[in-house]
């Protein structure tokens, strides 16, 4: 039975190995534990059968695990757009709500919330939903601070970051909004953009947990 510290790790070993290879350490920063805590506990989820380590390409999440993975990302995605659309939670409020509802919820409570919210894509932040057959849907983007200059984005999703949510609410850098990027000032400043064609100079740390596709004239 899987319990809300394995599922935790669980979906932590699937979003670091997103962004690459998966280190111990990435996961003790993600959980926030120690490192041995981490190698105690990634012993117990190889009996388990929900990762396997290989002394050569490292931590792995088994077929299964990656299912469980996704049906918690599923149930935490869910639960933070129903937060926000049924109950008035603010955007930046329902990361840490939904990291403690979603270890209780039934399946059947899962998709009642589903249905409730007419099967929702995408979360609050642009992130998208697992289906409910465990599928991720791909999408193709870049960080802002990687965009060619005087290129036209629209932003699909921001980083879970309570001061970044708040930050780019101020500037109306929501999902779905259109923006200019055009490139970074001198020395290591802002980048210079556009909202709604309101010039906006946006900070190179937000600019690196900002997501956007790019518009192909």
């Amino acid at each position: 039975m899987n319990t809300p510290s394995i599922e935790d790790y669980i979906k932590a070993i699937y979003k670091a190995g997103s962004q690459g290879e998966i280190s111990s350490r990435d996961i003790a920063s993600r959980v926030g534990v120690s490192a041995p805590a981490v190698s105690k506990m990634l012993r117990r989820l190889a009996k388990l059968k929900l990762v396997r380590m290989h002394p050569t390409t490292g931590i792995h999440l088994t077929p299964f695990g990656q299912r469980t993975a996704l049906q918690t990302i599923r149930r935490h995605r869910l639960l933070e757009l129903f937060l926000v659309r049924e109950l008035g939670y603010h955007w930046d409020e329902v990361h840490a709500e939904a990291e403690r509802l979603e270890h209780h919820i039934s399946p059947l409570f899962e998709e009642r919330i589903a249905e409730k919210l007419g099967n929702p894509a995408f979360d609050p932040h642009g992130d998208p939903i697992p289906t409910a057959g465990g599928l991720m849907p791909d999408i193709e983007e870049i960080p802002l601070h990687t965009a060619e200059n005087d290129s036209q984005l629209v932003i699909t999703r921001l980083l879970d970051n309570p001061a970044l949510l708040r930050y780019a609410a101020g500037l109306d850098l929501l999902p779905g909004a259109q923006i200019e990027f055009h490139g970074r000032q001198p020395f290591g400043g802002p980048y210079n953009i556009s909202v709604n064609g309101e010039a906006v100079a946006l900070a190179p740390e937000a600019a690196e947990q900002i997501f956007g596709r790019v518009v192909i004239a």
